[in-house]
């Protein structure tokens, strides 16, 4: 039996009249409390009760109800818990030396978000007996005009915002663990000095691995004695670290990997730098049956109800001890659920759902939640229970050659941006996933393109880049964050109607262009398209995906359920040539392929039925057109591809921006400017174009011009747009061989352009 820390204030023992059932009431002494609105207000208060297990709330279940000033009433778990101290410096020490300091104890933590005199009370059972602690206490809570609060889902639900109403784009990386070989906390601590210095907000954390932060991988299940304290107070101090240092945390709460047999790698790791042996899984954990816990089999977690209840508390506990902070930006119930063995979306939502539930009864804050997937699944990232989507992009070196890995952003962002129902961020990404692309890339030139990309992509954040300990640490690639942290500065991220735009660059006469494909459709028969798409078609791809189109054009009379027109949205930079191919036709009945240019017939032609292997050419002049396919016979008919001869410069643009606001932000990029052609040496030739904003009001505009790897103001011009403009805004750009970026804002217009 656990016998509490000796008391320190005065204990009144009394019984209330309730059949058998005895009280104890603990009769504060101390002054009235006053903090800011914002800070932690945190109670350490002794109980003096026995128990065997603090951490089950069946036998503790001690609570603190707070009462704000108009009237709203929060209640808020309290913990046990074991202090530490660091017997141990990093200029002494490799890693911390961790060691208990003092006996363990009963915290409250809470942070008010109102200004006013709150009042609270803290009471509970301890084996079903009721427990008073304090009775009616008084709380008076400063305005601070300098705290920003919580961090929520922005006004315009694709960007997010603090409770103050600043912005908050996060910028970041993977921080998801250390361990004490790689200098543990002391290398967090670097870590996030680090972000902080070149003006970094976000930091994504692992707090269920067992070699640094994990509560629950000693048995018994449902307790969290010397291991998990240790790892609780290790997060304790980097909750404060962040705070300090102004970085947001996305915490994972469940590794996949405990309900997971792990598989190996494909690959051989190099021998150095060293890292951390990561084969940790469930032959390991303590819900295994192996290790006295309830599951027979890792996919057991889904169904198994004591495991759930362990989960379940596990997440009380988590939201007890460290829901108080502003500078949880959101809780990650998981991070790749479908990586759980048996798991199925459909029904497993449910799962997802009642431990979500959990999160948000014993987090008075509200806390933005998500959940990690390895690859888009619709049910559970635009499930209801979630506040934004995420998703990963990795590239398989050293297995697979190299895509262009802007190219792949891009398609990566569109495809999230067509199914998203929320805010979504890409959360993991790396050339390899399974160890450092130092060899392949160790400048970082893919983590400077993906950042650029995504954000101009349409992401509520910019990407995440992994492998933070062996690869962005040790090369010093925290510099790559810096320019993008001044350029979104100053940005009314939430309140702006930002989206992805399309804009369009032209070059001097006599350029090279190269053609576009698209063949990349849905091949299955029958498959439906996406329902009343328009298919914006950049020189970088298409907008949302093909991927998302049915190759077949249904006739008139067969298959009508999935017959409509597929329509093309394009933009050739100068005039060229179309070519349509067929790969088939229903050995059924005939069909009739109709190609509409800006509403007028350029292609209209019967194809008899068991046609193969045709196809026709369109000439198609410069500027944009609207295309559309259509079969009007009576069978279906199946595209092989469409290609554009002439359609990819030597640059490319991706825009963002509020047209009606006159704000814009561009990135142009130029297409040999790649991690291969650095890694090799290659020289770029810079090259001259001019920027074509559509779509923009009359007026006066300022341009900032801005090097993407120094973080600084190239020049800033003015433009006028007037009526015989026809709305498009004319930008000539300076020589471009690596990248730039613009912000564009109209001067005649600010209201609603930065905070």
């Amino acid at each position: 039996m656990l016998k509490r820390w000796p008391l320190l204030v005065v204990i009144l023992l009394c019984m209330i009249g309730q059949g058998s059932v005895s009280s104890t009431v603990y009769a504060s002494t101390l002054p009235q409390a006053v903090i800011r609105q914002y800070e932690l207000f945190e109670i350490t208060f002794p109980l003096d009760e026995d128990y065997s297990n603090p951490y089950d709330p069946a036998q503790v279940d001690i609570v603190a109800t707070f009462r704000s000033p108009n009237g709203e009433t929060i209640r808020v778990p309290a913990f046990y818990m074991q202090p530490y101290r660091d017997f141990c410096s990093p200029s002494r020490c490799e890693s911390e030396d961790l060691r208990p300091d003092g006996d363990g104890e009963w915290r409250v933590r809470f942070t008010p978000t109102v200004a006013g005199e709150w009042r609270y009370t803290i009471d509970g059972t301890v084996n079903s007996q009721y427990v008073s602690i304090y009775e009616n206490r008084s709380l008076v809570v400063e305005a601070n005009p300098f705290a920003r609060g919580f961090v929520r889902v922005g006004e315009n639900e694709r960007y997010f915002a603090f409770d103050n109403g600043d912005s908050f784009f996060p910028i970041g990386e993977n921080l998801q663990w250390s361990w004490s070989e790689g200098g543990g906390l002391y290398s967090y601590m670097q870590w996030l000095d680090d972000l902080a210095s070149v003006g970094a907000n976000y930091a994504r954390i692992n707090i269920d691995v067992p070699w640094f932060i994990g509560l629950e991988w000693a048995p018994p299940p449902g307790q969290y004695g010397e291991s998990g304290q240790l790892a609780a107070w290790r997060f304790d101090e980097i909750i404060k670290a962040a705070e300090e240092r102004g970085i947001y945390l996305q915490v994972i709460l469940i590794w996949h990997q405990a309900f997971r047999e792990y598989p190996g790698l494909p690959v051989n790791v190099p021998s150095t730098p060293p890292r951390p042996n990561v084969s940790a899984d469930f032959d390991n954990h303590p819900y295994n049956t192996t290790q006295g816990g309830s599951l027979r089999g890792a996919g057991d977690v889904l169904f198994n109800q004591l495991a759930q209840d362990w989960l379940r508390r596990r997440l009380r506990y988590i939201m007890a001890r460290w829901s108080y902070s502003p500078n949880i930006f959101a809780w990650e119930v998981i991070d790749s659920i479908d990586r759980i063995p048996a798991f199925v979306a459909e029904r497993d939502e449910v799962w997802l759902a009642r431990l979500a539930e959990t999160i948000r009864e014993y987090d008075p804050n509200g806390h933005l939640l998500t959940v990690g997937t390895r690859s888009f699944i619709e049910d559970i990232q635009n499930s209801d229970v979630i506040d934004f989507s995420q998703g990963i992009m990795y590239q398989s070196r050293p297995i697979e050659a190299a895509v262009d890995q802007t190219q792949l952003t891009f398609q990566t962002v569109a495809s999230l941006d067509a199914i998203a129902q929320h805010p979504f961020l890409i959360t993991e990404f790396s050339l390899n996933p399974w160890f450092e692309p130092t060899a392949d890339d160790p400048s970082g030139v893919h983590i400077h393109n993906t950042l650029w990309a995504s954000i101009m992509t349409g992401t509520s954040g910019a990407a995440m880049p992994y492998w933070w300990d062996t690869y962005i640490h040790p090369n010093r690639l925290y510099s790559l964050l810096m320019p993008l942290a001044l350029f979104v500065d100053g940005i009314s991220w939430h309140t702006l109607k930002i989206s992805p735009m399309v804009v369009s660059l032209v070059f001097n006469d006599g350029m090279d262009y190269e053609p576009i494909l698209i063949s990349d459709f849905n091949r299955n028969f029958r498959s439906a398209s996406l329902a009343d798409a328009t298919y914006i078609i950049t020189s970088d791809g298409a907008s949302p995906p093909t991927s998302f189109m049915s190759s077949y054009l249904y006739g008139q009379r067969y298959n009508t359920v999935n017959a409509q027109p597929e329509i093309f949205k394009i933009f050739p930079p100068i005039n060229t040539v179309m070519t349509v191919r067929v790969r088939g036709v229903s050995s059924s009945a005939d069909a009739r392929l109709v190609v509409t240019i800006d509403g007028t017939i350029a292609l209209a032609i019967d194809l008899s039925a068991g046609t193969s292997a045709t196809s026709f050419s369109l000439p198609i002049s410069a500027g944009e057109h609207t295309v559309v396919f259509d079969n009007t016979g009576e069978d279906w008919l199946q595209l092989e591809s469409v290609e554009i001869a002439d359609y990819r410069g030597p640059l490319q643009v991706f825009a963002i921006g509020d047209q009606e606001a006159g704000v814009v932000l561009a990135w142009v990029h130029h297409r040999n400017y790649t991690w291969e052609a650095v890694s090799a040496e290659q020289a770029i030739t810079p090259v001259e174009a001019n920027l074509r904003v559509p779509s923009m009001l009359t007026g006066s505009y300022r341009i900032e011009f801005w090097d993407t790897l120094d973080g600084k103001i190239l020049g800033i011009d003015y433009v006028a747009v007037t009526e015989a403009d026809g709305g498009i805004l004319n930008i000539e750009l300076l020589p471009i061989d690596t990248s730039m970026a613009l912000r564009i804002f109209r001067e005649t217009e600010a209201v609603n352009v930065v905070e």
